[in-house]
């Protein structure tokens, strides 16, 4: 392998009873989609599926792929999908709930389970939005819609869902949508029409919000040892001094080659990097294909022999050269790493966004699936 993505099952796992230990009973959702935040879908699905009541996806490709790799928990999909009846049946077989959107949403579910050759039952959860501006019912329409969706023959109202805009920066704006989402579930009760599973917490909800916990939660980025929000470590310890987090992900590869450059040479394309004196170059077979930023040319780093070494010149399409002259006796085959821990000093997704003025979200989510993921201890 020229590059890896290691997964840390202790890390996964930890991360995982850490957060039960706070949410006082709620069931745990684990949310896996976009191929695990980048960790890797099938890897992350069945280290983390016996420690958590749910698996999270965003689509039934991921779901089928779970299943394939023979990953047993429930699954829920979070994501509106494209249906067929043999969509529908599969996911009723295969303990896969949908996510409903809509009337008209769940009237089409109800049709298609109908024209089966089984008796199967499809779950279903009810997406409202109650202030995202995404994907779901408007609160003034949800009462009379999921009351309609509760009698459509061969759907089991299994939940009702939300999701908050910002639970960490904005509580106000947090507490008035799950206000709305309580007054609908107070509604529907008085109308004795009671789903099982109400959810509506994130990580940051998870942590710093616990009336939002109510009969389940969703942690996406906090299972992967990764914080949602600067702010929320410093708050988290107050309430819980012994809770922390630990990345899950690192991200390494082998160093193809190794040359000396004289003084006065360009490095890479576009000539934007030109050596001031003579240079030991090592090249790294990770380029913006793979998902490390072309924002880090000239400006990223990686660890080699524990040495923080710079990129020089552009990151190109499939490789990345470092400035590895301060390295003794570095060679090709030894091992660079892009994120995470190489003797004392350690690379961070948060550092990587902040170079590329994003979010760590999307450095772990845009590592190429393509790149092998490896589950260590």
């Amino acid at each position: 392998m020229h590059a890896w993505v290691e997964i840390s099952k202790r890390a996964l796992i930890r991360n995982a009873a850490q957060v039960k230990s706070i949410i006082r009973g709620a069931k745990l959702i684990a949310v896996v989609k976009a191929n695990a935040y980048g960790h890797g879908l099938i890897e992350a699905g069945a280290v983390i599926q016996d420690h958590v009541e749910y698996l999270a996806v965003i689509n039934l490709d991921e779901a089928r792929a779970l299943r394939a790799a023979g990953v047993h928990a429930p699954i829920i999909v979070l994501g509106y999908i494209e249906e067929t009846r043999e969509d529908v049946c599969w996911a009723a077989r295969e303990r896969v709930e949908l996510t409903v959107n809509s009337l008209s949403h769940a009237k089409r579910l109800s049709e298609l389970m109908a024209s089966g050759s089984r008796a199967d039952t499809l779950r279903v959860h009810v997406k409202i939005d109650t202030g995202l501006g995404r994907m779901g019912i408007m609160p003034e329409n949800a009462v009379s819609y999921i009351t309609q969706i509760n009698e459509l023959p061969r759907l089991y109202l299994k939940g009702v869902e939300s999701h908050f805009a910002d639970a960490t920066n904005h509580r106000e704006y947090a507490q008035k949508q799950l206000h709305a989402l309580e007054e609908i579930k107070y509604q529907l009760f008085r109308a004795k029409i009671e789903p099982p599973l109400w959810h509506m917490a994130k990580t940051e909800a998870i942590l710093d919000f616990s009336e939002s916990h109510l009969d389940a939660v969703r942690l996406g980025i906090g299972l992967y040892g990764l914080w949602p929000d600067k702010k929320l470590p410093d708050r988290v310890a107050r309430a819980h001094p012994e809770f922390a987090l630990e990345p899950v992900l690192s991200w390494k590869a082998r160093i193809l080659q190794i040359k000396d450059c004289p003084e006065g040479s360009y490095i890479g394309y576009g000539c934007t990097h030109k050596t001031k004196r003579k240079t030991k170059i090592a090249i790294i077979p990770v380029g913006y294909y793979e998902g490390y930023g072309r924002g880090l040319s000239n400006t990223g780093e990686m660890l080699v022999h524990g040495n923080r070494c710079k990129v020089l010149g552009n990151v190109c399409m499939n490789m990345t050269m470092l400035d590895v002259t301060g390295v003794a006796h570095v060679k090709r085959g030894d091992e660079a790493v892009l994120i995470g821990r190489q003797k004392d000093d350690e690379i961070t997704a948060d550092e990587i966004a902040e170079a590329l003025g994003t979010v760590h979200y999307e450095v772990v989510a845009r590592i190429n699936p393509l790149i092998k993921r490896v589950v260590v201890e």
